[in-house]
């Protein structure tokens, strides 16, 4: 495994671990509700139990999953666009999870209603994320596949 690979691998595990909903809602606290970054942090992290976290990272899985094993796949095959997918993949997981949190949460900072199913929107969020990382993905393989053939061209 080379560089490249390691890093590629290392975003994606530390995606998984640190972005979720309780860290959307510690940025929410900061920059909608006003408060600092230990206020904030207190304020988002107040209801936060290790059962609760492991049971929506268990959800959150799905699509991190999804796309390592698709990259361990493309790297066996040798495929190298590989690396413009895999960094497609990831934002266009990232994008949905945390617009999605983001907006799920923006309401306990406004007078705006905030739903009593809200808890919901985080179960469906990672399911959600497998297309935008498709998405995500295939854009990067253009990408990716653009590039390499103006360099070859050039050559």
């Amino acid at each position: 495994m080379n560089k490249i690979d390691r890093i590629l691998y290392y975003a994606l595990v530390i995606s998984f671990i640190f972005i979720n909903e309780t860290t959307i809602q510690w940025l929410l606290a900061i920059h909608v509700g006003g408060m600092g970054v230990t206020e904030g942090f207190n304020d988002a992290f107040k209801y936060f139990t290790l059962s609760g976290y492991l049971f929506f990272s268990a959800f959150r899985l799905i699509p991190y999953s999804i796309l390592y094993f698709s990259l361990k796949y493309l790297i066996k095959k040798k495929n190298n666009n590989y690396i413009g997918m895999g960094w497609g993949a990831l934002i266009g997981v990232l994008f949905i999870i945390i617009w999605g949190s983001w907006e799920a949460q923006h309401s306990y900072y406004t007078d705006a209603h905030t739903s009593s199913t809200t808890a919901i929107v985080f179960l469906f969020l990672p399911i959600y994320s497998i297309a935008t990382g498709l998405i995500g993905g295939l854009t990067g393989y253009a990408i990716n596949y653009v590039f390499n053939k103006s360099k070859t061209h050039n050559k």
